[in-house]
């Protein structure tokens, strides 16, 4: 509509307003079109960032995943979308805006616009942590994820779930650029041989996994591996995938058929860790007291120091989460099948 940047005074505010109120939609969403004009009209030489208000149905013009991602990647640019509507393509909308750094939320007509918008203005106002990555020596460790954990925002939080093979003193190591400067923190704390304080990580590490995997197949077609790695890890900690269903049987079926019910026992134990753990008082769950990877409190989304308001070893809150036992993954769980 304004065919460039213009200056944001009140008489060009109330006159795109009502330039806005005069259009009307055609039924159709040309969702592409509408990315490609909004990058082509961006400068160069600054920050800059679109705002999506969609309902995501790509239904006109391209609808290919990976021409919008490749559109995305050509300019330095946030995305942030505002999903509207039951029916929205939140696959690709999350696709997207993870690619370009931004965030996607769901958004109705009683929320808070305008408070919307100032969340995504904060966080292209204030510098990120791009390319994280994270660097654990002293134990074996595999299995990570998110594998890439692509841009960290001001006030963001950070997640890790993964396997690691025996105990003791680990170096943590979180690194990143902020505006184009290395940057890296660094944290010592030791890892335990067994704990049964939190067994519900063995299910939070298998879901976030099998998310990170189906993405994978999202971006890019579908993968026979990936597939198969999807149903295994789904039968062997009961999840319900696009590739396994649950399926409810009576007590004499399982035995019968000689089931082995392996996950009844899983869901026994975090019940009766759940049971323990609401019987003591909350504490303190920080490992790095002795040696802190940050030693000032994180940012808030409205708050801030004054100055450039950069994330920096003073604004990020990392937390990792370890699963602290390795299971095999093809053992079959029962009341789980393959579709």
């Amino acid at each position: 509509m304004t065919t460039g940047y213009v200056i944001a005074d009140p008489a060009n505010v109330k006159h795109y307003i009502e330039a806005l109120h005069t259009l009307t939609p055609n039924h159709g969403t040309n969702l592409y079109a509408g990315l490609q004009l909004g990058v082509k009209a961006l400068d160069a030489d600054r920050t800059s960032a679109l705002v999506l208000v969609t309902d995501g149905v790509a239904n006109v013009g391209e609808t290919q995943q990976r021409a919008f991602i490749k559109l995305l990647t050509k300019q330095d640019v946030r995305l942030f979308t505002f999903i509207m509507g039951n029916s929205a393509n939140r696959p690709l909308l999350d696709t997207l805006t993870r690619e370009s750094g931004g965030f996607a939320l769901s958004i109705s007509n009683s929320d808070d616009m305008v408070g919307q918008i100032l969340l995504a203005a904060s966080k292209v106002g204030h510098q990120a942590l791009h390319g994280v990555n994270l660097k654990l020596t002293g134990i074996k460790t595999g299995d990570l994820t998110p594998i890439n954990p692509g841009s960290l925002y001001r006030g963001q939080q950070l997640v890790f779930f993964g396997h690691y093979w025996g105990d003791g003193e680990v170096e943590v190591e979180l690194n990143g650029l902020l505006s184009g400067k290395p940057k890296h923190y660094k944290s010592q704390f030791t890892f335990p041989a067994q704990t049964d304080l939190n067994p519900e990580l063995e299910r939070l590490w298998a879901y976030a996994t099998i998310e990170e995997l189906a993405q994978q197949m999202e971006d890019f077609g579908e993968d026979a591996d990936l597939k198969q790695a999807i149903t295994d890890i789904g039968k062997e900690y009961g999840l319900v995938t696009d590739y396994t269903s649950m399926l409810v049987v009576r007590n004499e079926v399982f035995d019968r058929y000689g089931i082995q019910r392996s996950n009844q026992q899983r869901v026994a134990t975090e019940q009766a860790a759940r049971q323990q753990r609401s019987q003591k008082p909350a504490q303190s769950r920080q490992v790095d007291q002795q040696r802190p990877m940050f030693n000032k409190p994180r940012a808030t989304l409205s708050g801030g120091s004054k100055g450039g308001g950069a994330i920096g070893p003073f604004d990020i809150l990392l937390q990792v989460l370890l699963a602290t036992t390795l299971l095999p993954l093809k053992r079959r769980i029962a009341g789980n099948s393959q579709k």
